[in-house]
């Protein structure tokens, strides 16, 4: 279980690094499911402010690995990997009651799609390995895509580019 949910720390955090979750002054978070109403989720200002951290972290890892890609450093983008696979600061600071907290408050949506964020940091270690250019190009990408899916689906207060275009009526 403790995998589980630190698993579920890194992609909530990011969204609460950025601000992409509403955070109210009593600390309410809304987060949207996909095809669901908005469901509020209530989190302690003290898990608030390690997964803040956590996600300023994975931030700088990525904007890292896209150099380290684009100059063949290998060692850089596993370490890097590790460290988002692994968490960079949850896994140390998260006491059992603040993972019990996050288990309790998180939808299933988002822990599956946290989950597939770090087996494609896993995916990412791994081909940089490999010394192999073109899979850590393809796998650097499939970890933005998991970025990009959590923010579409719980943090379009935050990133409004995600939220579906208003139609407008056509004149005929």
């Amino acid at each position: 279980m403790k995998t589980r949910v630190l698993a579920s720390i890194v992609i909530i955090g990011a969204t609460a690094a950025v601000g992409g979750i509403l955070i109210t002054r009593t600390e309410y978070v809304h987060a949207a499911e996909p095809r669901a109403t908005s469901k509020e989720v209530k989190l302690s200002p003290q898990l608030l402010n390690l997964l803040r951290a956590e996600m300023r972290e994975i931030s700088l890892g990525m904007q890292g690995v896209a150099l380290s890609v684009a100059t063949a450093d290998w060692k850089s983008i596993q370490e890097t990997s590790t460290k988002i696979r692994g968490s960079y600061i949850m896994e140390k600071k998260l006491t059992p009651a603040l993972a019990k907290e996050l288990d309790q408050a998180l939808p299933e949506q988002f822990k599956r799609l946290d989950a597939e964020f770090h087996q494609r940091a896993e995916k990412l270690g791994s081909a940089a390995a490999a010394h192999d250019p073109e899979m850590a190009v393809f796998q650097y990408s499939r970890l933005i895509e998991s970025c990009t899916q959590c923010h579409s689906a719980y943090a379009r207060s935050r990133f409004p580019g995600f939220a579906a275009p208003v139609q407008q009526p056509r004149p005929h």
